[in-house]
């Protein structure tokens, strides 16, 4: 009997011990502890995260549940003893006002923040397709992405970026705070692969001192952390129209102090076009450690390897009456572009105490690329390297006293071009054109100060300081030589910015910010190939005011704002000749940006028990009045004209549903206005409507998680422009065609693992 008494003491301690969990809440992108979670084991005790974002059940139990608003709802087993448990929360596409953001230095919620900032959480991109950022981007107000195809894109915020003729400029982007634009301003985003992505963070116009006060804004992408003391192996296939074949393979090892994730990705499309076949590996291995209780490492590398044909713009006709065709020129000549790049960045932060941090960075990256154009053959080999600190400082707990942040941004990078003439000789490019090496550098310094005056009150005061120089040596002298440098002078990027919280819902900012744009290396030549000294970068201020909040119980969010931005030394982008690599820059205006953005998103339906979970609605409008306040180039005077390259308006409706089977599904409305493509205003793109829809059934069984999907795009077969070529010197080459109706579908399956 004895021995009994002693086996059903050590099984009832076995059994308390079995169900006390210590744990900790942290936001799965930045690592922040999250306060106020609400914690709820299956036996019924209720547990709230505290201002460490640490918690404690006691209860005999076997599972709990994690919730917070803004953040995905998460269901963890107690299947150990005793544990101090980490537990990672995703921002979902609800009520993102209470997400905590990264983007002003130090991590506050979005409501807080005193200036226009974007959130696009992984919930958001997995709407779509996700294999490119385009529909999410464009979800997002004062945000347009053209789109010719998967490898030709250009990015503009709020008009800016919007006269490049093919890339992406005047627009910042980082990933994981690691620069993704080169040393003159030109950033490539688009083959980045959005299976790594855990949310996307935009700063709209020159509200950042941080990150280089960029006239466009920054656009920062999160890395998806692994999941603490979780192991985890996931793949999701995909096929849809023309020939599109996808994969993405993970695994995420998951320890208790820290984790690491590797991503292997095979993309490949015969293209909607012709000459428009799409190939691309990416490969990615990202991780972050604690190596003390104060200390912390993060680190990633990213290889990409794509070759991709270039179907390239058509004139009206052809895209009246055969959209698919490709320019002839480049058809004849199967022009493509084949890239390799690599990104490895590692990042040391440091909390020496309650009030003092350090964040440091190191970053190099690669890029060795092969265009084949119908009249030149251009091979470039571009080696960057560069480091962020970043020192933040507390002065002490008196109102009058701010947390102080300042640091630097240093980046450098060589390019090395050749271009040969194109003989239509496949592997055996023609005469040498030129060859050159161009010494890029810039350099960032920024100083800021966070005041929280009251609970209800805060103010951001900073500055950023830019240098920018290039220096050019011709090695191809037989045309003389061209060799130059240039540096452009300091230019200081003042901001402020002000958030008065009028309930703790709701919460209204203004801000007043500098920025700049500096022109591309191509842009300081003029029409003899030589640097132009005369050259300067645009620079402009922005002027806002908004709020963003929620109302009648959390069940309506909304962000509103107004601004008007005042450019001046518009840079006008002119290409030498058709089919040419090569562009010239000239200072011709001044520009005027005045806009109403609006984001709104109601819950009309939430019901955990019943069949339907929950229906919400989402609503995203863009008024961009844009023009040339003067614009005078060569003879011609533009002035009072649209600015070319931006819809005046765009709308987005989306309707999201989810099941407590599994099942869940939405329906995306987008609506573009016309789109000036001259500069005299004389030919627009059409306005046009397209609806997407995507259905899927998701189920956890065990370990196993499993995800199926389908969707249609362009669900009613609309004719439109999906990217416009602006003011081409020698053709009328307009139109990017977007793909008619298509399809996709695929599976995902995942296991979790000790």
């Amino acid at each position: 009997m004895k021995r009994i008494f002693l086996l059903l003491s050590f099984l009832s301690a076995s059994s308390s011990n079995f169900a006390q969990v210590n744990g900790i809440i942290k936001d799965a992108t930045n690592g922040e502890a999250l306060a106020g979670a609400t914690v709820q084991s299956d036996a019924g005790e209720v547990a709230i995260s505290d201002n460490n974002g640490k918690f404690n059940l006691t209860q005999p139990a076997k599972s709990f549940v994690v919730s917070h608003v803004g953040y995905e709802t998460v269901e963890k087993s107690i299947s150990e003893g005793p544990a101090e448990l980490p537990i990672a929360l995703s921002a979902g596409t609800f009520n993102l006002n209470e997400v905590i953001v990264t983007a002003y230095h130090d991590n506050r919620m979005l409501i807080d923040v005193p200036g226009p900032i974007s959130i696009i959480s992984k919930k958001d991109l997995a709407r779509d397709q996700d294999i490119i950022f385009t529909n999410a981007l464009n979800r997002v107000p004062g945000v347009y992405m053209h789109s010719g195809a998967l490898n030709t894109n250009r990015i503009t915020i709020r008009g800016i970026g919007s006269r490049s003729p093919f890339s992406t400029n005047r627009v910042k982007g980082y990933l994981n705070e690691i620069p993704l634009t080169t040393g003159d301003g030109e950033t490539t985003m688009e083959d980045i692969d959005l299976s790594i992505i855990d949310r996307v963070e935009i700063i709209k116009g020159p509200s950042s001192s941080e990150f280089g006060a960029a006239l466009g804004g920054t656009i920062n992408l999160k890395i998806q952390r692994s999941d603490f003391m979780q192991n985890r192996i996931s793949s999701n296939t995909q096929v849809g129209s023309f020939g599109l074949i996808r994969n993405s393979t993970s695994f995420d090892l998951g320890v208790k102090k820290g984790s690491i994730k590797f991503l292997r990705s095979i993309t490949k499309s015969d293209g909607y076009r012709e000459n428009n076949e799409y190939d691309r590996e990416y490969s990615s291995v990202s991780g972050q450690f604690d190596i003390s209780e104060k200390t912390q490492l993060t680190f990633i590398f990213n290889f990409i390897d794509l070759k991709a044909f270039i179907p390239s713009s058509i004139d009206s006709a052809t895209f009246a009456e055969n959209p698919r065709a490709a320019a002839f020129i480049w058809q004849q000549a199967k022009g493509f572009e084949d890239n390799k790049k690599g990104l490895l960045g590692v990042s040391f932060e440091h909390q020496f105490s309650d009030r003092m941090n350090l964040v440091y960075s190191v970053f190099t990256n690669f890029r060795n690329s092969n265009e084949v154009a119908p009249f030149d053959i251009l091979r470039e080999n571009v080696n960057g390297y560069g480091l962020r600190f970043k020192y933040q400082y507390d002065l002490g707990s008196a109102k009058a006293l701010p947390i102080l942040t300042f640091g630097t941004e240093v980046f450098r990078d060589r390019l090395i071009a050749t271009t040969h003439l194109n003989d239509s000789l496949p592997d055996l490019p023609g005469v040498i054109q030129s060859h050159h090496n161009v010494n890029r550098e810039y350099q960032n310094y920024f100083i800021q100060g966070d005041w929280q005056f009251t609970e209800k009150f805060a103010l951001i005061a900073g500055v950023n300081l830019n240098q920018t120089k290039y220096n050019f040596e011709d090695l191809f002298k037989q045309d003389g030589d061209q060799s130059g440098i240039i540096e452009f002078d300091v230019i200081a990027s003042p901001r402020i910015g002000l958030n008065y919280k009028i309930n703790p819902n709701v919460a209204i900012h203004g801000s007043v910010s500098h920025g700049f744009g500096t022109p591309t290396f191509e842009e300081t030549r003029d029409s003899e190939g030589l640097i132009n000294p005369a050259i300067e970068p645009e620079t402009g201020f922005n002027y806002e005011i908004g709020s963003r909040g929620s109302l009648f119980s959390n069940k309506l969010i909304y962000d509103i704002g107004v601004y008007t931005l005042r450019v001046r030394d518009l840079l006008v982008s002119r290409r030498r000749m058709e089919g040419s690599n090569e562009s010239i820059g000239v200072n011709a205006g001044k520009t005027t940006h005045n806009g109403f953005e609006m984001a709104l998103g109601y819950q009309i339906y939430q019901n955990s028990s019943g069949f339907v979970s929950s229906i919400n609605t989402h609503f995203n409008y863009s008024l961009s009045a844009y023009k040339f306040k003067t614009f005078v180039n060569n003879e011609d005077d533009f002035s009072g004209n649209r600015l070319t390259g931006v819809p005046r308006s765009t709308l987005n409706g989306i309707i999201d549903l989810n099941t407590s089977i599994g099942i869940y599904g939405n329906i995306n409305y987008r609506f573009v206005d016309e789109i000036p493509i001259l500069d005299d205003n004389s030919i627009f793109s059409e306005a046009y409507q397209v609806i997407n829809m995507k259905l899927g059934f998701r189920h956890s069984f065990g370990d196993f998680s499993l995800d199926v999907y389908g969707g249609v795009n362009n669900l009613f077969d609309e004719k439109y422009a999906s990217q416009i070529l602006i003011n081409p010197p020698f053709n009328k080459r307009y139109y990017y065609p977007g793909q008619e109706i298509n399809w996709f579908s695929g599976i995902e399956l995942s296991y979790i693992f000790d």
